[in-house]
């Protein structure tokens, strides 16, 4: 991926509006239709994978910062486990707008600490992804960007014991790596908020976007009108669904159409007297 190309510079722009949540549900629709259609251009679509979510955790998130991350992927494979020279190395590297994902050989020490992440926020990267320890998780919030936003630095475990730093590995970019159980290739984009990690082909995530962008307006027009009364159940197909599921025929759940759906002037409902 060129960080040049207008086209990739457009899907990381798109991409900073968005949360993980409506990413995932817009890949899970094209994953379906990939497995069920006939057209070949459906069924190329690569798809997004999730890192581990109960283990690939935002180690700086707070609830006054709430940034995504959105970059493109600079892949790191540590040689050794519990030395983290390869990392201090590719640091060296990263450009703006990067994100370094990290398999670190199963190492059970830290890799990467309050230092790392500041030294990251001075180059302008995106983020930092390792599968492995991180340390000096309260410095991590030093870790601003130029623009005031975090660094985000996501681990699958937190040690206080540095590793060591004497094993250079074979450098950055030299080939994919498993990250929290997905596959990352070099130049992947990598998409992060406090919920999760994805990763994909810039087409995978251009494929998802326009649905993602529709489902993320969708849901703020559902908050709007649940906050001002009216029942989610009203604003979706449910009793026609759950009355079809129960009788065993084919059904989906799926919301009304929204767009001409006007909340405004509707009385507030208290519901808890």
């Amino acid at each position: 991926i060129s960080r040049r190309d207008p086209k990739v510079e457009n899907i990381l722009q798109r991409l900073k509006h968005l949360g993980a949540g409506p990413l995932c549900d817009a890949d899970k629709s094209h994953r379906h239709l990939a497995s069920t259609s006939d057209d070949p251009a459906l069924k190329s679509y690569s798809g997004l994978s999730l890192m581990c979510p109960q283990t690939m955790k935002l180690r700086n998130h707070s609830r006054e910062d709430s940034s995504v991350m959105v970059g493109i992927a600079r892949t790191v494979q540590l040689s050794r486990p519990n030395d983290f020279l390869a990392v201090l190395y590719a640091l060296s590297k990263a450009r703006a707008g990067d994100v370094l994902v990290v398999n670190t050989s199963g190492s059970t020490r830290a890799v990467a600490g309050g230092l790392f992440a500041t030294e990251a926020a001075r180059r302008n990267l995106s983020g930092i992804v390792i599968d492995g320890p991180v340390r000096d998780v309260e410095d991590l919030g030093c870790a601003v960007k130029h623009d005031g936003t975090l660094v985000n630095v996501y681990s699958t475990s937190v040690n206080p014991y540095a590793g060591t730093v004497q094993f250079p590995g074979e450098g950055i970019d030299v080939a994919p790596v498993i990250c929290g159980g997905a596959t990352v290739s070099p130049g992947d984009i990598v998409f992060g908020d406090a919920y999760g990690v994805l990763v994909g082909s810039a087409e995978a995530f251009e494929t998802c976007l326009h649905d993602a962008e529709n489902i993320s307006a969708m849901e703020q027009q559902l908050m709007k009108g649940i906050k001002m009364g009216v029942c989610l159940h009203s604003m979706m197909n449910f009793a026609e669904h759950l009355q079809l599921r129960k009788e065993g025929k084919a059904s989906s759940l799926h919301f009304k159409d929204l767009n001409t759906v006007k909340f405004d002037g509707i009385d507030h409902v208290d519901l808890s007297a």
